[in-house]
């Protein structure tokens, strides 16, 4: 039995499975709780972050009727980063053929970058392989050669962070686990052979942080973490509106949506302002208005990092959304006419 925690900014979510004989998970127990403890993806206090993990899980446990044995935990934060890397090992004197120790010995060395020591690599993806100088291939298994070379990618974190983590999954009992990037899982999750090799890229939407991923030949070539995400929209109407956070969220998620146009002039949504225990009528244009500026300036940063993975502004495959951040009505609409390419939820 598996378990997968998200560990996120607004709220933890786990997922109990258990293998099936002909591959993938049948999922049989699942449980969220409140990210207490935790802000942009960092921990800031060890024990409610610890005490909401343990929750999580044991919501989970209890609907599953077991327990678990190991844990895939998903991480995010600014301080997760992506870069470029490549490295070539000798084979011997003669040609032979490549076997799986040579791909990770050159993966070993690949993944053997200098970094800071407060830094940590959490992931060494490989991108391609080559032999003795010849074509991209997928898998060098069985090919002959002298020379094995591999381009990865590399996401590296915070040392302080992450051992962060792993306090708090000790406070909640979890002990065999790995760490992996989250908008990484959930591509893995949502994205099919034929978009990774087309190109396309993932845009994971959550509380406080926007995770990328970008994939070209069916390999990541680019990932990146945008220190946006759904609590700047509920933060510009609180603002706008001087109301509190909570029922500027509420206004969000009951009457929110980012195509203004839309909306009729005479429509009004009630709000309870600071300092007043009367409702106070706005239009609704209003607030798509205020969602839609935010939208667009989200859509303007995530570009940018679809433009430095080489794709210009047009990935072949288009985007895939995933997050609690897709829940705001038209925004895949909103991002497509932005864009210009295919937007899916995924």
């Amino acid at each position: 039995m598996i378990i997968g925690i998200d560990i996120g900014s607004h709220k933890i979510v786990a997922l109990m499975g258990e293998g099936l004989p002909g591959g993938g998970v049948r999922v049989v127990g699942a449980g969220h709780a409140p990210a207490e403890g935790i802000r942009a993806g960092e921990v800031v206090s060890v024990e409610d972050a610890a005490g909401a993990i343990g929750a999580c899980v044991e919501r989970a446990e209890r609907l599953a009727g077991d327990t678990f044995d190991s844990a895939v935990i998903g991480v995010t934060g600014a301080h997760v980063v992506g870069t470029a890397n490549r490295a070539a090992v000798p084979c011997g004197r003669r040609p032979r053929p490549m076997d799986a120790t040579d791909v990770e010995r050159v993966l070993e060395v690949a993944g053997t970058v200098p970094v800071e020591p407060e830094r940590e690599v959490l992931h060494v993806l490989p991108r391609s392989y080559r032999l003795d100088g010849g074509s991209a291939v997928d898998s060098p298994v069985g090919m002959e050669g002298f020379r094995l070379e591999a381009e990865v990618h590399i996401v590296t974190g915070s040392l302080g962070a992450f051992n962060t983590v792993r306090r708090c999954l000790k406070l909640a009992d979890i002990d065999r686990y790995r760490l992996v990037m989250s908008t990484l899982a959930a591509a893995e999750a949502t994205v099919t052979p034929d978009e990774r090799e087309l190109g396309v890229v993932v845009v994971d939407l959550g509380h406080a942080l926007t995770g990328v991923a970008c994939f070209a030949d069916g390999a990541i070539v680019h990932t990146a973490t945008l220190k946006i995400g759904g609590k700047h929209l509920t933060n510009d109407l609180a603002v706008l509106f001087q109301t509190p956070f909570d029922q500027a969220e509420r206004l969000k998620k009951t009457h929110g949506h980012v195509l203004p146009e839309h909306d009729d002039d005479r429509a009004e949504v009630d709000i309870v302002p600071f300092g007043e225990e009367q409702v106070r009528s706005v239009r609704r244009r209003d607030v798509s208005r205020v969602l839609a500026a935010r939208a667009d300036e989200m859509a303007s940063m995530i570009l940018a990092e679809i433009e430095r993975a080489g794709f210009g502004d047009h990935p072949p495959a288009g985007v895939v959304l995933v997050g609690g951040g897709t829940e705001l009505k038209g925004l895949p609409h909103r991002l497509q006419e932005s864009w210009r390419v295919p937007v899916r939820v995924g």
